[in-house]
């Protein structure tokens, strides 16, 4: 008998001490606490919350008594709390601040490779949580992690940015993905994500967004020449920047559009001289009405190659003359391949315009930094480099405001490069 009153003694104790534990909640408004009246706001605070939250995750595998998903959304909300803080107080250099924010992504993204399906599958559908690509969760779909590990993926390759000499972070990135880090997204999430709202894309971007560069690369590319033979639209997306571009085609000319999601390439498809991409419903155009694209192919850049693109288009074509990427770089990190893949697609003194999310160097010591959106910001000295070592020499640059989010207006920068190397030299 005495070992049934030791057991519910125990349990007793067990209950007690989880009762008194602080929610994750109340943890958070403590930690804020703490936080904002340190001096010189020190962000120790947020160092012991992030220990004290992953320790209470290794310990929830045994102790049901740990609601993990709390856990996991009170990551997110340390996350927020700095970003916010670092948004309203200017993005400058602040070593202490970077270290912490790379340990809090660092423990995100652990935890994000930890869930179940069904944990996330249920993460997926709050509202309130950073995943990024919950537009393609409904309560349908079937429970999955595929969402959680990109995520995972984004977490990590932020924490390393913010401090390249986390160990932990590049560790545990390097066991999910292949390849080098900080590369780019994998063109299949990219694809779903992109895919999951492609009917809404152009109301969201144009309207809701302001967003400019489709004109903007436009415009480049007209101020250079009039008539190009060969147009390259990469990330053509639902043909916005193609709409811009086709007035300067020559007449035995094509232009042709590469993107990984076929939902936006089927809209570009119905796209005309005279309707749709981008162009008003009452707007009146002359001239015959002809197919905006000469070419709509679906697959990603890198695979790219001159007998996939312009094989078959007639003319002696020999490679493009003109590449426009209008913010598609925002979901690479390094610019090197990419940019090198574009040099052996052209013709020499082929011009390559694009735009890219505009970094600081102290923001993106590597040249490229991931951010909280899920997009990639990028420095002008990586971008330079990049483009000089693929051959090109630049033409002009601009800072530009590519879009408003929330109401802020985005930083951005827009780059002309002319090709001045030899193919057979690249």
């Amino acid at each position: 008998m005495w070992l049934v009153y030791l057991f519910i003694s125990i349990t007793i104790i067990i209950v007690s001490v989880c009762q008194a534990e602080e929610s994750p909640e109340d943890l958070y408004r403590r930690t804020i606490k703490q936080w904002q009246s340190s001096s010189q706001q020190s962000y120790r605070p947020w160092k012991e919350y992030t220990i004290e939250l992953l320790d209470r995750w290794n310990d929830s595998k045994t102790n049901p008594y740990h609601n993990r998903l709390q856990l996991v959304g009170g990551l997110e909300e340390g996350i927020l709390a700095i970003e916010r803080e670092t948004v309203a107080q200017g993005e400058g250099t602040n070593v202490q601040r970077d270290q912490v924010l790379s340990q809090l992504y660092r423990a995100y993204g652990e935890v994000l490779l930890d869930l179940t399906a069904l944990e996330c599958y249920s993460l997926a559908l709050d509202p309130h949580t950073l995943l990024i690509g919950i537009e393609t969760v409904s309560k349908d779909t079937p429970p999955s992690t595929y969402l959680c590990k990109e995520n995972a993926d984004n977490a990590l390759k932020n924490s390393i940015t913010l401090d390249a000499t986390n160990s932990k972070s590049e560790k545990l990135l390097q066991s999910i993905t292949e390849g080098s880090v900080h590369e780019r997204k994998p063109k299949e999430f990219m694809s779903e994500l992109f895919d999951s709202f492609a009917e809404t894309f152009d109301d969201k971007l144009v309207k809701d967004l302001k967003y400019v560069v489709p004109s903007l690369v436009g415009e480049a590319a007209k101020s250079f020449n009039s008539r190009y033979k060969a147009v390259l639209d990469a990330g053509c997306g639902t043909g916005l920047a193609g709409r811009h571009l086709r007035p300067l085609i020559a007449k035995d000319g094509v232009m042709i559009g590469v993107d990984a999601s076929q939902n936006m390439l089927d809209i570009a498809a119905k796209c005309t001289t005279q309707r749709g991409c981008g162009l008003d419903k009452d707007a009146i155009i002359e001239g015959e009405e002809e197919p905006l694209y000469d070419d709509l192919l679906f697959m990603d850049l890198e695979d790219m190659t001159l007998q996939n693109t312009l094989a078959n288009k007639g003319g002696n074509i020999q490679g493009f003359d003109l590449i426009v990427a209008a913010d598609v770089f925002v979901y690479f990190g390094s610019l090197d391949k990419v940019l090198a893949k574009f040099a052996k697609l052209s013709t020499k003194g082929a011009k390559l315009i694009f735009s890219c999310e505009r970094a600081t160097e102290e923001e993106a010591p590597l040249g490229w930094r991931l951010l909280t959106s899920g997009r990639f910001s990028h420095t002008k000295w990586h971008v330079l480099d990049a483009a000089t070592s693929a051959g090109y020499n630049l033409v002009s640059y601009q800072e530009i405001v590519p879009r408003f989010e929330r109401g802020d207006p985005v930083h951005g920068h827009l780059f002309v490069f002319e090709l001045t190397g030899k193919r057979d030299e690249l």
